[in-house]
């Protein structure tokens, strides 16, 4: 059973926020069976080459009693089947339960070496409620990552630590019946983690309590030293309790920092909700458990005085970076934190609090700020108004991404930012991207132009002008025979962002649908204040042999930040933003 080859994205409808939307319908041959539905290849892939390897089986089950269910395959194109009567759709709601891998066999966590050793032990869980025929399936990690970092070895030489051998300990084998784990064994039985590299390994792991029990074996130099988690024991002001150090959290990823002397082990965690992505760790990107500053070389160059850093790590729960401005630049940070700029004269002075990760700071020509309003003259400021202007919007992201490229756009000569809409122009209503999803006019949307079906999906990167510039040339060529038919009636979300007619400075983009990854960061903003579901720009094909089947496109939830595809039929909200 092989699940280790895609990534679960999105938000889990029941036990966490590690899921996989997926999002390619399966056709029956009866009208009246439940079709299930299985994407992988496009989307954030946790490891390896992101496709099914065509054997994985998934148990499914209707209603309250899954003790009868039935087994489904997943073919490597994401088809699913089974060789079973399958379920029928009785026309009422129904809640679905579904997990993988389906096996009676216990899974044996104790060799966990390589990557696909490491993703065999990855238990995945369903649980929703089928509304229609078409199901689409959002699954949930049902164990933990744990991952060691090793921060420093003490008086053993660098050749010892080198040749350290780090284990975890735990349950050492599991039953998984039904979406259930079921722990087989003591809890004190060594894991031999997947090797990063010589200072960092992972291992996926029974979520459970380990307070006064071993969970970390360090052999060095020829020593042995284990590390025991106690909920009384104090590390940075804080005991262990308070940090959770010894929970192993379903879904979440902890991550160990290790020290090792010839006295014993330090060790502290943290926690992350954050996915479960392949992440490459390097020895000078994390030294301890506080987190990291990084300047860039202008900001250095700006020779400014730092309080509250160590050798480039935060010290104190804040700090504050000071430098003289001869211009009208300014500091912009990526990373977790609240930032405040105050100006003494030529003293510019950026104060940190409340951090939350590593800072990395960047000196731009023209200062501008997260939330700055966004006025009709191609200015902005921290004022909600300007004489003889209209406010436009507001900056949701300094900066260009990094995904982003200046020559994606028409005109522009720099990229300082993003700006989301605000204006009351935009409609308050919900729009389908098109009439009928798998309808008449679903080849207008079969290909856009300079596009790949990789990036109409692509959920991470900044495309959303290009994606919008696609659309626009698609359906600039609608026509139809029936007067009844209009690009109002057919696309109707595009036909509303047509006519808007809304002005933008000549110094920006102009006006465009966003991306998922841009949508993620309006959120992250904090300064869009809303609870509906909005279409992003990311729409695309789903091909049956050589035909368009349907039309899909992927949605971003307001009020709980997931994100999932849907049939472009469906009604949302229209949302706008400009690059300037």
């Amino acid at each position: 059973m092989k699940v280790h080859k895609f990534y679960i994205v999105g938000a889990a409808l029941v036990l966490g926020m590690y899921a996989c939307t997926v999002d390619k319908e399966l056709e029956y041959s009866h009208d009246g069976d439940i079709s299930f539905s299985a994407n992988v290849g496009k989307m954030r892939s946790r490891v390896l080459n992101n496709q099914w390897e065509g054997d994985e089986q998934i148990g499914v089950s209707l209603g309250e009693n899954t003790a009868s269910f039935k087994a489904y395959s997943i073919a490597t194109d994401g088809t699913m089947s089974t060789t079973e009567e399958p379920y029928q759709w009785e026309g009422t709601p129904v809640n679905i339960t579904a997990w993988t891998p389906l096996t009676d066999q216990e899974i044996n966590l104790t060799d966990q070496t390589t990557e696909q050793k490491l993703y065999d032990c990855d238990l995945l869980f369903c649980q929703t409620q089928a509304e229609s025929k078409e199901v689409h399936l959002q699954f949930n990690h049902q164990m933990t990552k744990m991952l060691y970092m090793l921060q420093g070895h003490g008086a053993y030489t660098d050749e010892e630590a080198k040749n350290a051998r780090i284990y975890f300990l735990g349950y050492g084998a599991v039953t998984y019946t039904k979406g259930i784990i079921n722990p087989i064994g003591d809890v004190n039985t060594p894991i031999n983690p997947r090797r990063i590299d010589d200072a960092n390994g992972e291992a996926i792991m029974v979520p459970c309590e380990m307070w006064d029990k071993p969970l970390i074996k360090v052999e060095i130099g020829g020593d042995t030293h284990y590390y025991t988690p106690r909920k009384s024991t104090i590390v940075d002001g804080k005991t262990e309790e308070e940090r959770k150090t010894g929970v192993l959290t379903p879904g979440a990823q902890q991550k160990y920092y290790i020290w090792v002397d010839k006295k014993g082990l330090t060790v502290n965690m943290e926690s992350s909700s954050i996915g479960w992505d392949n992440e490459t760790i390097k020895d000078d990107e994390i030294t301890d458990s506080k987190f990291k500053i990084n300047l860039d070389e202008k900001v250095q160059s700006l020779q400014p005085t730092l309080t509250n850093i160590d050798n480039n790590f935060i010290s104190n729960s804040t700090f504050s970076l000071s430098y003289t401005e001869t211009g009208i630049g300014g500091l912009i940070c990526e990373g977790i934190c609240d930032m405040v700029r105050t100006i003494s004269g030529t003293t510019h002075t950026y104060t940190f609090s409340n951090i939350a990760s590593d800072i990395q700071i960047r000196y731009i020509d023209e200062y501008v700020a997260v939330g700055d309003y966004y006025y009709s003259d191609g200015t902005w400021g921290s004022e909600a108004t300007k004489q003889d202007c209209t406010t436009l919007g507001r900056v949701f992201k300094v900066g260009m991404d990094e995904s982003d490229d200046i020559k994606n756009y028409d005109g522009l000569s720099k990229i300082r930012g993003y700006v989301v809409c605000t204006s009351t122009s935009i409609p308050n209503g919900s729009y389908a991207w098109i009439k009928a999803a798998d309808g008449n006019y679903k080849s207008y949307l079969s290909q856009l132009n300079g596009l790949t079906e990789d990036d109409r999906q692509n959920t991470e990167k900044y495309l959303g002008y290009q994606l919008t510039k696609g659309i626009e040339s698609a359906l600039n060529t609608f026509t139809s025979d029936n007067s009844e038919e209009t690009l109002a009636t057919e696309f109707p979300l595009y036909d509303t962002f047509k006519n808007l007619n809304l002005g933008s400075p000549d110094n920006s983009s102009g006006w465009y649908i966003p991306s998922i990854a841009q949508l993620q960061d309006i959120m992250s903003s904090g300064i869009y204040n809303d609870n509906d579901s909005y279409w992003s720009s990311n729409v695309y094909t789903e091909i049956s042999g050589e035909e368009v089947a349907r039309i899909w496109a992927w949605e971003y939830n307001m009020s709980d930040g997931t994100e999932k595809a849907g049939w472009a039929s469906d009604p949302r909200k229209l949302i706008l933003i400009l690059t300037f």
